[in-house]
């Protein structure tokens, strides 16, 4: 473990001043790995790792190719971020949950490439709103239920937050279970505030045993400006 950690701060120093990204995946036997998972959300210790200044992101999946482990993507601003976590009184305690269920686990670090590494584009979106597309899958038994869920909480967050441009669920035809939903928000800022929300915490934590798998892709806009034009042509 703390050699893991001592690779990715090495690692992380390389690139001090940009976004850093770490995938987690977490394994251990007797379901222990969705046992630490629920218990980081239901301690609240998750929701403290998102309070510190700077975390842009924790969220665990369920990986679709191995419903025993847990995979943990967390975000931080900078290298600066990532030490205020490090040198946190959470990070103990999400330390001793981590023994307590004998986890193994595997770390990769991701950072934005240089700018001169990225291929100019020829129409520029806006930098600061967050397009994604969650692509979910529900077991069977539970597919009445999420759908209620997914249902809620998309009206809620629409009506009730300024900063909620779409959250849209849809249902494949060909597979019922199979659920896409388009997320637009206004800012990193808005999806930070959404997912602190009641509604948003109420529909995540009803759901988790509901989900066989969840991917969250973030897309790219290539025509921006079209954006309010069809709004306005669905009223």
């Amino acid at each position: 473990m703390k050699k893991i950690l001592t690779s990715l701060l090495m690692l992380l120093c390389l690139t001090c001043q940009a976004q850093i990204t770490i995938n987690i995946r977490y394994n251990a036997p007797d379901g222990n790995a969705l046992k630490y998972m629920k218990d980081m959300e239901a301690t609240g210790f998750a929701d403290s790792i998102r309070a510190i200044p700077g975390c842009l992101r924790y969220e665990y999946f369920i990986p679709q190719d191995d419903t025993q482990s847990v995979l943990l993507i967390d975000s931080w601003e900078d290298q600066e971020a990532l030490n205020r976590y490090h040198n946190s009184p959470v990070m103990k305690k999400a330390e001793a949950l981590r023994a307590k269920y004998q986890l193994e686990r595997k770390a990769e670090m991701f950072a934005p490439m240089k700018p001169n590494m990225i291929r100019q584009q020829t129409v520029k979106p806006d930098s600061t709103m967050i397009v994604r597309i969650s692509e979910i899958e529900v077991y069977p038994e539970y597919l009445k239920e999420y759908l209620e869920f997914a249902h809620n909480v998309g009206a809620t967050s629409v009506k009730e937050e300024p900063g909620v441009i779409c959250i849209y669920p849809m249902q494949q035809l060909r597979n019922d279970c199979q659920i896409r939903i388009l997320e637009i928000y206004a800012s990193q800022e808005a999806y930070q505030h959404h997912i602190k929300t009641p509604h948003f915490q109420t529909y995540k934590q009803g759901t988790l045993h509901m989900v066989k798998s969840l991917d969250l892709v973030d897309m790219r806009q290539m025509a921006p400006e079209c954006l309010p034009l069809i709004f306005n042509k669905a009223k």
